[in-house]
């Protein structure tokens, strides 16, 4: 297992990790985002996938892919990742660590963060949450394999991004527990869902300027 690591060399590891993945998948004639149903043949809204998540039960993390009633997804997003950690002594505790988002074509396209009511986490400081990306790790079996390494390598890529947004939510929350708001009230605010967000350019990122061979001939 390897572990989160931001060095030139690990980006330059992780992008083409990311590259290989992307295209193999296309090259079947399918797209990430359907090979993250895991065989389903159906895509029902706010079931997980795979149905009891993907869990590495020696560390501790964990992942599904799920999405929202049409109406209240962004468009043109097809689904998105949820990350977690689970303290591997009381596994009933567990912190949200990312979301990440694909469109319908399978590549991603935004990374957010969510409100405590959200998944029912325990919400852990930025700092904290740092350290467990920093220290992640993921071993998987089977089809979940290739996503599973998919998921590292872009956390790899995507460090500098995916800080700034945990950051900035704890920087959301304090304002407004400054502001007069009692921090348990706000963070279960049905309004407030997701707390920061950016949205990407994949391509960009891998310095590629086209799409089509991540795009399978069946998306």
């Amino acid at each position: 297992m390897s572990t989160i690591n931001n060095s030139a060399q690990a980006r330059e590891r992780a992008t083409n990790t990311l590259m290989r993945l992307q295209a193999s998948y296309a090259s079947k004639g399918i797209a990430l985002c359907q090979a993250a149903l895991c065989g389903a043949n159906e895509f029902v809204a706010w079931t997980h996938y795979p149905k009891n998540d993907c869990s590495d039960v020696d560390t501790g993390y964990e992942f599904y892919y799920h999405a929202h009633e049409a109406a209240d997804m962004p468009e043109a997003e097809h689904g998105h990742f949820h990350l977690f950690k689970r303290d591997v002594s009381q596994p009933e505790i567990f912190t949200h660590l990312i979301g990440i988002a694909l469109d319908t074509k399978g590549l991603p396209v935004r990374l957010f963060t969510t409100n405590q009511w959200v998944t029912g986490e325990s919400l852990q400081k930025a700092t904290t949450v740092q350290a467990y990306l920093r220290d992640y790790s993921f071993t998987a079996k089977g089809r979940l394999a290739p996503i599973a390494k998919w998921i590292q390598a872009l956390l790899i890529l995507y460090e500098e991004e995916i800080t700034s947004l945990i950051r900035n939510r704890d920087v959301l929350i304090h304002t407004h527990v400054s502001a007069g708001f009692k921090k348990s009230t706000f963070l279960e605010d049905r309004s407030q869902h997701c707390l920061t967000a950016c949205q990407i350019n994949f391509l960009e990122k891998l310095s590629l300027p086209s799409r089509t061979m991540f795009y399978s001939q069946e998306a």
